[in-house]
């Protein structure tokens, strides 16, 4: 029986989409084989015939496959090793193997190899015509899968690493193109974990000073009575222990970027000396007199309002319009939902890379999960999270719910384990949550089934769910 392509669109479906024939290479000693599938399948494929491995061996190398139907018996080389070859010159090729007899073992031998799948003789026309669609429909699945994670790659990729299908990050990234060609200072503000050290390079890597230096100060991790030192440098003999000259991170930066993360840290005499060093440009190292002149691009940032400070009398108004010529505020995660699957994906992909695993992905119920949650460490958590699923995942397998931390759907209780309880209540808690949940989980989240799975009716599972913060996932809503 033949099938036209027609005949094929309406029987089992199609795309919809006008494409080229799709190459078929068939491989049988039996040339009454050869016609038969070349008529079966020629108002579909483009056909192509061998009569052994060697002369497909040759087809092969000569052009690419898109299918390849192999007789398992053939005369010299057979088909299991022609197989092989055919996978070391074009592993993109989808071979189908065909056999006169059903051997399960020759079967299993074929798709360790490398086969797509193991068809017997004598066949149905629809059935094979079925097992190609297949394979072709997984082949186009996996295609149009990576263009469009290539897509969105390159249409949300910003800057380096800032990655984003946010609105509210779209604004952010119209301020970096409006700042990267001035070198007039940049304020960035935002909670503890958006990426605002970030968000600074990404300024400094597309700026006209990217070939000189990008000096980074944590103006929240040096001793107070050590940051004059660190930031303007000393001169020789310039208090005990000065026994050589230092220089300071502000001529280190000169032509470049200096970055202060945690500005709002800086003590009150330091503000004074800083903003003096922003205004005239020079500065004088600690202990010296000789004025160091420098051009230098301030970038500056804090989690903490600046505007606030400045009333309390914590810092200094002047400089902080000094610094604030050009705000950029960046969105907690929690407003910027639409990113969190593209995040999660980029970490992912980066710390199997790094772990040297192969991970299959993030499951849908995960995925719907890491979208529910607030995530108060924004993008930093995120990361933080998605290298330690990586870590303790196996290696071939993919995340699942189940590998989410149970606070991540317990919002209600405080974060922790059993490990960390204060006292033996709040551990009994933490396993109480724990366990309920493991059996929402095995039940799908029917409650009544759950119920009688813990021995309780379920209006007390209710009031469990309810008093313990377990809320359902969106899947299930």
């Amino acid at each position: 029986m033949t099938i036209g392509l027609k005949d094929m669109q309406r029987k089992y479906g199609s795309s919809g989409r006008t494409m080229k024939k799709l190459a078929v290479l068939i491989v049988d000693d039996d040339s009454s084989v050869r016609k038969s599938l070349e008529l079966i399948l020629k108002d579909v494929y483009e056909i192509c015939a061998a009569k052994d491995g060697a002369e497909s061996l040759e087809a092969v190398r000569a052009r690419h496959f898109d299918i390849i139907l192999m007789d398992v018996n053939l005369p010299g080389m057979d088909g299991l090793k022609t197989l092989e070859k055919i996978k070391s010159i074009d592993g993109e090729a989808g071979v189908i193997m065909l056999s006169a007899s059903d051997n399960a073992k020759t079967a299993v031998s074929a798709l360790k190899k490398g086969a797509y799948d193991y068809v017997t003789k004598p066949f149905d026309s629809d059935d094979l015509l079925m097992t190609l669609k297949r394979y072709v429909d997984r082949v186009n699945l996996k295609n149009e899968v990576d263009y469009l994670k290539e897509e969105m790659f390159k249409e949300f990729t910003y800057y380096g690493e800032i990655l984003s299908a946010s609105p509210k990050m779209k604004e952010v990234l119209e301020h970096i193109e409006s700042v990267i060609k001035t070198s007039s200072n940049v304020l960035i503000t935002g909670e503890s974990g958006t990426g605002k050290e970030l968000v600074a390079r990404a300024i400094y890597s597309m700026g006209e000073r990217k070939d000189k230096p990008f000096v980074a100060v944590n103006c929240g991790a040096v001793p107070s009575e050590l940051m004059e030192s660190e930031l303007f440098g000393h001169e020789r003999g310039a208090f005990t222990g000065a026994i050589a000259r230092k220089i300071g991170k502000f001529e280190y930066a000169d032509g470049g970027t200096i970055f202060f993360d945690e500005v709002a840290t800086l003590p009150m005499h330091l503000q004074i000396k800083l903003l003096r060093a922003l205004q005239e440009k020079t500065f004088e190292r600690v202990g010296g007199n000789v004025p160091i002149k420098v051009d230098i691009r301030v970038i500056a940032a804090t989690n903490v309002d600046l505007e606030q400070e400045v009333k309390k009398g914590r810092f200094r108004e002047d400089l902080y319009y000094r610094l604030k010529v050009v705000p950029i505020e960046l969105p907690p995660l929690r407003e910027r939902k639409e990113d969190i699957p593209l995040l999660a994906e980029h970490f992912l992909k980066k710390h199997c890379a790094k772990c040297r695993k192969a991970i299959k992905g993030i499951a849908k119920d995960a995925m719907d999960a890491l979208c529910e949650y607030e995530w108060p460490g924004n993008v930093r958590e995120l990361e933080n999270l998605m290298e330690r699923l990586v870590v303790i995942a196996r290696d071939g397998a993919g995340i699942t719910y189940k590998d989410l931390p149970v606070n991540m759907f317990c919002p209600g209780i405080k974060r922790g384990s059993i490990d960390e309880a204060k006292d033996f209540h709040e551990a009994l808690i933490c396993f109480e949550r724990h366990y309920i949940v493991e059996v929402l989980n095995k039940t799908n989240w029917n409650k009544s089934k759950a119920a009688r799975h813990l021995n309780i009716h379920r209006n007390t599972l209710l009031m469990k769910m309810k008093s313990l913060g377990i809320k359902q996932p969106i899947k299930n809503a």
